[in-house]
């Protein structure tokens, strides 16, 4: 958290606009690199590096994590309009090609500027002496503690929750979502013989899809909160299938000592 707090100090000081604290997304990858050196050396620091080179894995996975965000997206507004929410409009978006460039963008921005700490250290690690369910749920949970400073930021989409309906509200919500999420995650990392470049990939199109083309706030808190339900509905799924100790039926857990 120091590392992104030092990267997007500018915004926080407003010298730089709210979207520059997109800066801050470096910090977990750059921590992991440190940490990995200080714990390891330079052997460690090049197992970590190269989780990123790990992409023959099969065209399911790639089709999933590309793709499934964009399911999640509408099968969650589809959910806020059973419950009363507007029913989506479609016709308001812009042509599909535009969500490419995007997905490439968040890859790079936000998915390898933090995926290398998240799934490429933290969870291999967690995952040695614990099984796959709760180290997801700790990585989750720090995933959103780490967050917390974007609420603070006026213009920041986590700010415009916690106008809605409260700071400590919309920091649980979203919380909530991440474990969810890193649960989602961890099946696909634990499947992908560890690749962090998935990962990356998964967090672009989840911010792409979710956050930007199809958007599942749209000014109204409960496209968010039933993105929550329906992630942990998926994570749920995929627990009684795959079981909570690898979140695979066929890979066993990745880990890291050192």
């Amino acid at each position: 958290m120091a590392l992104s707090g030092i990267l997007a100090g500018p915004v926080y000081a407003g010298v730089l606009p709210p979207e520059y604290a997109q800066l801050a997304a470096f910090g977990p990858s750059l921590a992991a690199i440190l940490l990995a050196w200080i714990t390891g050396g330079r052997p460690a620091v090049r197992r970590l590096m190269a989780r990123v080179q790990v992409w023959d894995v099969g065209l399911p996975w790639w089709l999933f994590v590309l793709l499934f965000p964009a399911f999640l997206a509408v099968a969650s507004l589809t959910l806020y309009n059973v419950f009363g929410g507007p029913a989506m409009d479609y016709t308001d978006l812009a042509p599909i090609q535009s969500v490419i460039p995007m997905i490439l963008l968040q890859t790079v921005a936000a998915g390898l500027g933090e995926e290398f700490g998240w799934r490429g250290f933290a969870l291999p690690r967690l995952q040695v002496h614990n099984n796959a369910l709760y180290a997801s749920c700790v990585v989750g949970a720090i995933w959103g503690i780490w967050h917390i400073p974007l609420f603070l930021i006026d213009g920041t989409i986590q700010a415009a929750w916690a106008t809605d309906i409260g700071l400590a509200p919309a920091v649980v919500c979203y919380t909530a979502y991440l474990i969810a999420n890193a649960i989602l995650m961890t099946w696909v990392f634990n499947n992908t013989q560890g690749s962090v470049l998935l990962a990356a990939v998964m967090h672009g199109a989840q911010n792409a899809w979710i956050g930007g083309y199809i958007d599942v706030y749209r000014g109204e808190i409960g496209g968010v909160l039933a993105l929550t339900a329906m992630t942990w509905a998926v994570a749920g799924l995929l627990l009684l299938v795959t079981g909570p100790e690898h979140l695979s039926r066929s890979s066993p857990k990745q880990q890291t000592v050192s």
